[in-house]
Parts: structure tokens; sequence; C-alpha cells
């Protein structure tokens, strides 16, 4: 699985048993994808579906999942 800590919280990317892929932040599910890569660009493009984090002014990083902790 893997997570990047923000000011807002936790964010987790975990494989499910069917395949896919779940964004979390702080344990709420905020969507299902094909890949953690997807997942990790709605982080970066701010298309999560959390106010929190979809409505700050500018986030730098993570621009991909190669800037995330695995584990």
């Amino acid at each position: 699985m893997f997570y990047y800590k923000t000011d807002a919280g936790t964010f987790w990317i975990k494989q499910e048993s069917n395949g896919r892929w779940t964004l979390r932040l702080n344990g709420e599910a905020l969507g299902s994808y094909n890949s953690p890569e997807q997942a990790a660009d709605d982080v970066y493009m701010q298309a999560t579906g959390s106010y929190e984090w979809d409505s700050k002014d500018e986030i730098l990083e993570p621009t991909d999942l190669g800037e995330w902790n695995y584990s």
C-alpha cells in the first residue's frame, strides 16, 4: 500500500481483493481506481472528492506515485 502525509491528513492507496485500488484520506474512501497511478494523479490534480484537499490554493506535490511511501 502507498501513503502520503499532508497537512490535511494521510492519503492511502490500497489494493482491494477485486484488484482495484482505493484512495483514502484519514480512513475515508474517496474513490476506486484501476491503478495506483490514477489515484495518485487525482491527489495531485486536486480531484479527490475531499473538499479540504481539493479546495487548497496550490498543490506542488506529490506530483506522481514515485513521491509516495510504500509499505
